[in-house]
């Protein structure tokens, strides 16, 4: 007990605090949003790339929080312990890289737009922006209008107007630092090791197939 209250008196007060701070700053950066649309609410994005790298993906709710996913080792050849030991279904999911048109406030009160964000079809979804991108030839700088109809429906929309083809020039315009993100780190599957320290007996299933709705508290509107 001695030794805690020691640990404690280390960690007392502001100071500390603003330490912490500075650590999950760090660890944020270089994370990339997932797009997400609350029912009956449209976005228009510009997609920055096509030919999505697809993967079979788990989502967990941990600590009451579903935005936790994690690729399946079982695409590397090797053992996955959200499979076997949690009984989890991992879903199909393909992933773009898109700028986020839309203006919105943050949680610290301050706007944000023309934002890169993750665009991430599971696998219907997947299967209409297939259909789109042949029709056009790839999807690479297509402006769209993207609408999502119900609760119902697909968390990154179901409707999709695709308006007009732009060029990296203009993305530029909109915002300096827009490029495609670097998938094979933000897609990177954790070591069998990693995920048990980060479930911790914490986790619910997820039931097969993740869940494709976000409460607000989730989204950083």
């Amino acid at each position: 007990m001695s030794n805690f209250s020691e640990l404690l008196n280390k960690h007392r007060g502001y100071d500390s605090f603003e330490k912490k701070e500075v650590e999950v700053e760090e660890r944020m950066k270089g994370q990339v949003q997932r797009f997400y649309l609350p029912p009956q609410k449209d976005s228009k994005v510009i997609f920055l790339d096509d030919d999505p790298p697809i993967i079979e993906e788990h989502q967990l709710k941990i600590n009451g929080r579903w935005t936790n996913w994690f690729t399946c080792r079982k695409m590397l050849g090797e053992r996955c312990i959200i499979c076997d030991e949690l009984g989890d279904t991992p879903y199909t999911i393909g992933f773009y890289t898109i700028l986020d048109l839309s203006e919105y406030q943050n949680k610290k009160g301050e706007t944000v737009k023309n934002t890169i964000k993750l665009f991430a079809p599971k696998f219907k979804a997947l299967q209409m922006i297939k259909r789109a991108s042949q029709k056009r030839g790839g999807l690479t700088h297509w402006v769209c209008d993207i609408y999502r109809s119900a609760p119902d429906a697909f968390n990154v929309g179901d409707v999709f107007e695709w308006e007009e083809k732009t060029d990296m020039d203009a993305i530029k315009q909109l915002n300096p630092d827009a490029e495609v993100a670097n998938y094979a780190e933000i897609l990177a599957p954790k070591t069998n090791e990693e995920l048990k320290k980060i479930l911790n007996m914490s986790t619910e299933k997820s039931m097969g197939s993740g869940t494709d709705e976000l409460s607000e508290e989730e989204v950083d509107f």
